[in-house]
């Protein structure tokens, strides 16, 4: 595992160097040091067999294909799996036999071969039996091993997939419906710089050829191979009456949550391959596994009209107004069309009030609209007496300036507002500034900076340093005093203190620039100087591993002037001096703590370190933190059992607290 982190390390500085060599005046790396590198990272290579897909050992192009191709998929069908919605269905298809469950990831299901060690095809899995050939789009996905140490044949079933970060990243002004069918269409695509663009990853969830007595052990077999796989929780026949398998299924869907996965459910199977084989397939599914869904309610209701609503970059979004109806327990009368196009397409040529409409809550959380009915045209709405719900909009709503209608490279139409002093966009890049995604300001509520803004005290962001000067007039206005406005002034002063350099770019409204990406930045910067002179330099952000083209273009193509001026008013944290001695290791937290104040603060212990806290045991796990290390919990067990390492929290401390850098 040691030569892999080496491997993926080495790859990494030489990207970066061919990057600047190439399209920068300054050269970070002399052509004596790149040769150097690049031999010890092809002797790496020959060394662990292991070749990823952006090794620069490979310079592969990005050709335009003539077509795609039908492939039989051997030696295995790869058919849908059985589905479920209740937990007494798991029940009854466990019984009392050693499953495990997994992430379903939403996705294309893919079929990867390798003949001794080298990867010699790819497939979707179409009908099961016959599949399209895609071995040329999984070479530019993000973590396809062209090559692994292993002789003879090797086969493995995965997911492709976008993660959510990854989509919001590629997914500028909403071009993409959602990463399930980017996903689909990018595979579709005959031209492979397109696939390299959308940032797709490979999830495995099955060794087909050759296999162990256990889906488990074969899974951790594959990470070791250089596979990153689909999280699994390995549940022991001796536990099973003693857990609630519904919370499994929860820890699952949040463990994907946390990990940007799309997940649309999870997969039970049996652990036994040869009991699972015994039990044969139908032509539709195999009887070892079954897939559970969250049940899916729908609702119907009315259209009431169109709303537009501008967010802070000023693209214009339509949401629909409908009769408020109940919902999973929560009354809901709006969802969002994401744009003209899913509009036109959702709502027909003419959305019109009384418009019937089919709701679900798309993951359980958000409010989705799935069928409108019936659709009419503008004529045959007035025709019956109605009115149009209007579907275009002339005016910005919030600054009644010019907007107009743009079409984006893949199709998708937006409505844009046209006025740089927008004062929507102003109060939008005020609220995300102030708000929890950016520094935080307590008091300063959307609400109140719209009165502010109003009062003309607030021009741009530095203006909300200079309220003390309004302090006399403010405490008057209606709704204020003394007491409130010392408050908020205080909260200001205190927001310039000790600032965090992730919460800060978060802050200063790059598009799809959150607290994700932020924090990604600061990895590998130490100040918002050198954040800025990479900029300067013209650094291509998607060197990095998890940056995107969409990204890096636009932290390069942000005006920075303002943000420049309002870095001189404040003061930063300084990056704690430690080691990144946990990088790039899972590590999940059970059971009551005695040396940190709560599970927050050894949380930020382990990712100021490079760590990641996950919720759930998995083969990709490196610890167990518990400092009962004999308990009989299903996370202790599934650790054993996976062979993890169980440590108590002064073994962590002992083993990497005390590691600080010299």
């Amino acid at each position: 595992m040691r030569e892999q982190a080496d491997e993926l390390k080495l790859i990494d500085e030489l990207n970066k160097a061919s990057y600047a060599y190439y399209n920068s005046d300054t050269p970070i790396m002399s052509d004596q040091e790149f040769d150097i590198k690049l031999e010890e990272l092809r002797q790496l290579e020959e060394k662990t067999g292991l070749i990823y897909s952006n090794s620069p050992t490979q310079n592969v192009g990005a050709p335009v294909l003539s077509s795609l191709n039908k492939i039989s998929i051997t030696p295995k069908p790869m058919l849908s799996l059985d589905k479920c919605h209740t937990v007494k269905e798991i029940e009854n298809f466990v019984g009392k036999k050693e499953v495990i469950a997994s992430i379903k990831c939403d996705g294309v299901s893919v079929r990867l071969k390798y003949n001794n060690g080298k990867l010699i095809s790819a497939n979707t899995r179409g009908d099961g039996y016959t599949g399209t050939d895609i071995t040329k789009h999984v070479k530019y996905f993000k973590n396809v091993p062209l090559q692994i140490n292993y002789t003879g044949e090797y086969i493995i079933d995965g997911e492709a997939i976008i993660k959510y970060d990854d989509f919001e990243y590629i997914n500028k002004n909403n071009e993409f419906k959602n990463p399930r069918n980017t996903v689909a269409g990018t595979l579709n695509t005959l031209d492979m710089s397109i696939v390299k663009n959308r940032l797709i990853s490979f999830y495995a969830w099955e060794v087909i050829m050759p296999q162990s007595s256990y889906r488990s052990q074969d899974l951790i077999k594959a990470t070791s191979l250089g596979f990153t796989c689909s999280m699994i929780t390995l549940v022991n026949a001796e536990i099973i009456a003693d857990i609630n398998l519904d919370n499994i299924n929860k820890e699952i869907l949040k463990y994907a949550e946390q990990n940007f996965i799309p997940c649309d459910g999870v997969v039970w199977k049996y652990n036994d391959i040869k009991y699972g084989e015994s039990l044969g397939n139908t032509m539709h599914h195999p009887k070892d596994s079954i897939a559970w869904k969250p049940e899916v309610t729908v609702v119907e209701t009315s259209l009431c009209g169109i709303q537009w609503q501008l967010g802070r970059t000023g693209v214009i979004t339509p949401v629909a107004r409908f009769d408020p109806v109940e919902l999973d327990g929560s009354i809901i009368e709006r969802a969002s069309l994401h744009n003209y196009s899913v509009m036109r397409k959702v709502l027909g040529d003419c959305a019109y009030p009384g418009e019937r409409l089919k709701i679900i809550k798309a993951n359980m959380i958000i409010p989705q609209i799935i069928e409108a009915y019936p659709h009419f045209t503008y004529g045959e709405v007035i025709a019956r007496g109605g009115v149009s719900a209007h579907d275009t909009i002339e005016k910005c709503p919030v600054c009644g300036g010019e907007v107009n209608l743009k079409e984006s490279a893949d199709g998708v139409l937006n409505y844009w507002c046209e006025n740089p002093g927008c004062e929507g966009k102003l109060i939008n890049r005020l609220d995300h500034y102030c708000g929890k995604k950016g520094l935080d300001i307590k008091g300063l509520s959307k609400a109140t900076l719209e009165k502010l803004v109003e009062w003309d005290w607030i021009e741009n962001i530095i203006d909300i340093y200079n309220l003390s000067s309004h302090k006399e007039d403010w405490v008057l206005k209606n709704g204020f005093g003394e007491r409130s406005v010392e408050k908020i002034l205080s909260a200001i002063k205190d927001s310039q203190k000790n600032v965090e350099l992730p919460s800060f770019i978060s802050a200063i409204g790059i598009p799809f620039v959150g607290q994700t990406v932020a924090k990604e930045i600061c990895k590998h910067v130490n100040s918002y100087q050198d954040f800025r002179d990479l900029i300067q330099n013209n650094f291509k952000f998607y060197n990095w591993d998890t940056f995107g083209p969409v990204i890096s273009d636009n932290i390069l193509n942000y005006n920075y002037e303002e943000a420049d001026k309002i870095a001189k008013l404040l003061s930063f944290k300084e990056k704690d001096n430690v080691d990144n001695n946990l990088n790039g290791l899972n590590i999940v937290i059970t059971g009551s703590l005695t040396k940190f104040k709560n599970r927050d603060e050894l949380k930020k212990a382990i990712e100021s370190r490079g760590g990641k806290v996950v919720g759930s045991i998995s083969s990709k796990t490196n610890y167990l933190i518990n400092n009962d290390i004999e308990s009989t919990s299903s996370k202790n067990l599934s650790a054993k059992k996976l062979g993890i390492p169980i440590i108590s929290e002064k073994d962590f401390i002992a083993t990497f607290l005390t590691q600080e850098k010299k």
